[in-house]
């Protein structure tokens, strides 16, 4: 049964388990003025959410008020924390507002559309999973720590599967070399070799999210954080080591030692959304000795007595994590670029609407 009456404080009710902080508290205040109670998203499916209140799991759609006024990224997603207004007698709510989030894990949506797209939100810790079969693509595994860095959640890389790979140790040096200090971790979610050591990011009032390719083994990790079978798995396909969805949304899951654990859909593609500090995280080594250019804002291509290009051929840094970050550095300077203009676009479209719907009331006020 949904409580009657809202506890003066929820910094001492189950919603701490979820997450909720003194933070939350005080961007709350406002709401709770206003008769809403605190939420956390656990599911979402279109516009409709399963939401965990203090007591209670409900069902909820937003108010056409919050849908008009946000963008795609910015109403509700798995994570986050809303405002929401109680269905007496029902276990139905409607979200009202979004808090701010203190963190978030985005992505360029699929497609020709410059949008983005919230994967997870308000996450502390971003378990990262690369497959060591024919999965494994250390390209790849920097795109998603460019996001997860940017979105401000703390990056962990599980190289699952050491069962199918004899050489792991080296992959695992490949790996460390690539990501500094990046905690990196082997496992085997098939065998349990490993899966404790996550332990030490899982706690009460710690969200943790799992990302990664289709085939990775997301799923069978998380199942052995329960336990027990809690998400659905499938074998991936011997012929080329890609795996098939077996999760098919963002699921919130409240762990039975403590803790909150979020899975994810596997990603076929991970486009690179817009990253302000995500790109210099991911290479500090780059930036590190990009201080010892001659010419400031050296581009680190063609430019004379450049620190980086020297450090390539000395072999201080490969050329493969060299060329790396200048395509990524590339395809986000072009996401920028798109999206100026995209923006451009729209405000040009809103413009005529504008122009359009203001013609039509001067030619209703002429008729009357």
């Amino acid at each position: 049964m949904v409580a009657a009456q809202p506890p003066a404080s929820y910094l001492d009710s189950p919603l701490t388990q979820l997450g909720w902080s003194t933070q939350l508290e005080q961007d709350f205040a406002p709401h709770r003025a206003a008769g809403l109670v605190p939420a956390r998203v656990a599911t979402e499916d279109r516009h409709y959410y399963n939401l965990f209140t203090t007591d209670a799991e409900l069902i909820a759609q937003i108010t056409g008020k919050l849908l008009h006024e946000s963008t795609p990224s910015q109403l509700p997603k798995t994570g986050d924390w809303v405002a929401v207004a109680l269905h007496d007698g029902e276990e139905k709510a409607t979200i009202h507002a979004v808090l701010p989030r203190r963190t978030q894990i985005s992505r360029k949506v699929a497609g020709r559309n410059v949008e983005e797209q919230v994967l997870a939100a308000n996450v502390d810790v971003v378990f990262v999973v690369q497959g060591l079969d024919d999965n494994f693509n250390l390209r790849r595994l920097e795109r998603f720590l460019v996001m997860v860095h940017e979105g401000g959640a703390q990056p962990v890389i599980l190289l699952n599967k050491t069962d199918l790979c004899p050489q792991f140790k080296q992959r695992l040096a490949e790996v460390q070399a690539a990501v500094g200090d990046t905690p990196v971790l082997p496992v085997c979610g098939l065998t349990g070799t490993g899966v404790k050591r996550l332990g030490k990011w899982i706690r009460e009032g710690i969200t943790v999210v799992f990302i990664g390719s289709s085939g990775v083994g997301k799923s069978t990790l998380i199942n052995r954080l329960f336990g027990e079978e809690m998400q659905a798995t499938l074998p991936v396909r011997e012929t080329d080591a890609k795996g098939r969805h077996t999760t098919t949304r963002r699921e919130l899951l409240v762990l039975p030692q403590g803790g909150v654990v979020m899975d994810t859909p596997g990603t076929r593609e991970f486009h690179l959304w817009l990253a302000d500090t995500g790109l210099q995280d991911t290479f500090p080594e780059i930036e590190q000795i990009a201080l010892r250019c001659h010419f400031t804002g050296c581009g680190h291509t063609v430019e004379k007595q450049c620190a980086v290009r020297t450090a390539v051929k000395a072999g201080e840094l490969t050329e493969e994590r060299y060329q790396s970050y200048l395509k990524l550095r590339g395809d986000l300077g072009k996401l920028e670029a798109a999206s100026r203009q995209s923006k451009l676009a729209r405000k040009a479209r809103e413009r005529v609407a504008l122009r359009a719907y203001n013609q039509f009331r001067r030619d209703r006020l002429e008729e009357d």
